[in-house]
C-alpha cells in the first residue's frame, strides 16, 4: 500500500522575513498500521464499549482505562500519533488498565478501543 507525504519548505532572507514556500511531496510506502488512521471512525450504535472511562487527559505517565461491561470479550487498543502510525497497542484489556505512557513524547494522540467490530475513540494530550 502507498500513500503520499507532503513536507513545507520555506526560504528566509538575511533580516529573517519568508520570502519563498514550496511543499514537497513523496510517494511513501505505508505498514498496516500506518493506515489506521483512514478506519479511525467511531460505532455509531456502541454497545459493549458504551461504559468505558479513560482518564486523566492530559495525562503525563501513567493512562487508566477502567471498562465497565466487560464480559468474556477480547478488548483490543491502539494509541496511535496525530498522523495515524500506532505507537502502542494492547492486546487484551481487562476492568481496569493502567499504561504507562511516559516514554512517549508529548503531544496529541488518538485511542483507539474495538471489540467485535464495534470500536470508540478518544483524543488524549501528553504532557
Amino acid at each position: 500500500m502507498t500513500g503520499f507525504s507532503q513536507t513545507a519548505h520555506f526560504s528566509y532572507d538575511a533580516s529573517g522575513n519568508r520570502i519563498s514556500r514550496w511543499l514537497e511531496a513523496k510517494e511513501v510506502k505505508l505498514a498496516e498500521a500506518d493506515t489506521l488512521l483512514p478506519n479511525l471512525r467511531p460505532t455509531d450504535n456502541p454497545v459493549l464499549l458504551s461504559e468505558i472511562n479513560v482518564y486523566p487527559n492530559p495525562v503525563k505517565q501513567n493512562l487508566q482505562i477502567d471498562i465497565n461491561r466487560l464480559e468474556h470479550e477480547t478488548i483490543r487498543g491502539y494509541l496511535c500519533d496525530i498522523s495515524g502510525r500506532t505507537t502502542l497497542s494492547f492486546s487484551r484489556l481487562t476492568s481496569n488498565n493502567s499504561i504507562n505512557i511516559e516514554s512517549l513524547a508529548p503531544g496529541t494522540y488518538l485511542l483507539k478501543i474495538e471489540c467485535k467490530g464495534e470500536c470508540r475513540i478518544w483524543k488524549l494530550i501528553k504532557e
